[in-house]
Parts: structure tokens; sequence; C-alpha cells
């Protein structure tokens, strides 16, 4: 894998349903959105057993919002919540478990964690699954599970994940390699941004691999990648690669590319 870290951003928002799950009604009030109650009202409610309560009360002592940072107490919460299907929450515990914040650090229960948000459809948890699994950390290293998991997330837009499904079908670690394969998702992780999926799918196309060779959209994706100062090829390896591409094409295909590449990047919504 080029990327062997785990995703380690921790999730602070709550998706629609997690939101809809936390409302809860006092008196003839109105239900209040969990982001939007006080901090004596989400103390109240974690207490009380409510999941989305308890996952904002970790969120708030993960990120000190108001109290101090307090990573354990963090955890205790996180924990609650996820015990009761909390997805964000059972990714969280798996970040904390991985890399030993608020708790004594464990792959394997981290792997639990990661398996149980990625279950849910967690694309981040799926991605880190992936990469336990690549490594063997707390799970048997398992080629096949990682090509699962990867795709899992990669199928989400999830841009790491994009990248590292192409570059196991590259290699046909637990999959059947697949140049054609392998560039579809080098070109997926590039309309979002990537610049080492952006100097791939120029490679794609300066070869053939990915399909028919054209050297002007070669030339337009290793573009973006050099503009990003970026690309799997060491320091400046994008820059390397378009200067050498650059002698392939003629100055009206650079033209072309040059105006062909302000329309190649579109972010998935």
């Amino acid at each position: 894998m080029a990327r062997p870290g785990a995703a380690s951003v921790r999730v602070a928002w709550l998706c629609t349903a997690t939101v809809a799950a936390g409302l809860f009604a006092a008196g003839a009030q109105a239900a209040t959105p969990v982001q939007n109650r006080t901090f004596s009202q989400i103390q109240k409610g974690a207490t009380q057993g409510d999941a989305a309560s308890q996952y904002r009360l970790g969120v708030i002592y993960d990120n000190g919002e108001g109290v101090p940072v307090d990573h354990a107490r963090a955890f205790e919460w996180y924990q609650r919540a996820a015990e009761q299907g909390q997805a964000d929450a059972q990714y969280n515990l798996g970040i904390m478990y991985d890399e030993g914040q608020g708790v004594a650090q464990s792959y394997a229960l981290a792997a639990n964690w990661y398996s149980a948000a990625a279950n849910q459809g967690v694309a981040e948890a799926q991605y880190n699954l992936a990469m336990l699994y690549a490594v063997g950390q707390g799970v048997p290293q398992d080629d096949v599970s990682t090509a699962y998991w990867m795709y899992k997330a990669a199928s989400q837009n999830y841009v790491p994940a994009q990248y590292n499904l192409g570059l196991i079908y590259v290699s046909g670690a637990g999959v059947t390699a697949d140049p054609l394969t392998a560039c579809h998702w080098f070109l997926e992780g590039a309309q979002q941004g990537d610049a080492d999926s952006q100097l791939e799918t120029a490679q794609c196309y300066e070869t053939g691999r990915g399909g028919a060779r054209d050297l002007v959209r070669a030339y337009a994706w290793a573009l973006l990648a050099a503009n990003q100062g970026e690309g799997g090829q060491g320091e400046d390896g994008a820059q390397v690669y378009l200067d050498g591409l650059g002698a392939q094409v003629s100055d009206a295909q650079k033209a072309e590319a040059v105006s062909l590449s302000e329309g190649l990047v579109t972010p998935a919504p």
C-alpha cells in the first residue's frame, strides 16, 4: 500500500439518521436536535441513555468544546453510544484504540470497532479496517479482505480507498490483476482532486493501459498533479513526469491539455 496510515480524524458530526434518532421532547416543548442542545441538556440525555447525546458528549470532551480536552471521558461516552449501535461512535472508538488515546492501545479492539462501524457503512472505518487487514494488525493479514473493504470505501467516494484500490488491481493482491479496473479507480480519485491518483491516471493515458492511448489527457492530468506539488514518485515527482511527457507532445497539444485540465476535477458531493 502506498498509504499505510489509517484515517485518524475522528468523526464529529451526526448523520441525518443519527440526528433523527437523537430527538427528544421535554413536556410540551418541541423536540430539539442534539447539536442544538445546551451542555446540561446533552449531559442529561447522555446519563438517561440517549445514544445521540452520549456520542455528542464524547465529541465535546474529545475536542474540548467549552470544557478541557479529556480523552478518557470522550472514550467513556463514545463507548456507551457505540454499545447502542451508534456508528460514528464505533468508528471513533476504533481510532482511539488504534492510537492508544484515552485508552490502552489495541489493534485487535480497533479492528473490532472499525468492523462494527464498517458494517454500518462508515467509509473511513471500512478503509481503516482494510488497512489493518493489509498489514495484519489486530486481524490476520488477508489480501482478499483488504480488497473487499477497500472496495466498500471506494464505492462511497472515499478518495484514499479509491487510490489504494487502484494499486490493488495493479498488483493483483486479493483480486485478479486488471489494469483497466485499476485505471478506473485512479480516475475516480483523480476527479476528486487527489494528486497521486491524477499522476497514475496520466500514466494510464500515456501507456494506454486503461484503454485508448491519449497523450493530451495524460498531459492534462499530469499538469494537475504537478500543480499540487505532489504525486507519488518522491519530491516533485509529478513535475519530473510532466517534463518528460512534455517532450512527447507538441505546443498545440499542450495548449489543448491546459484547456482540458480546467474541467477535469469534479469532487463528489
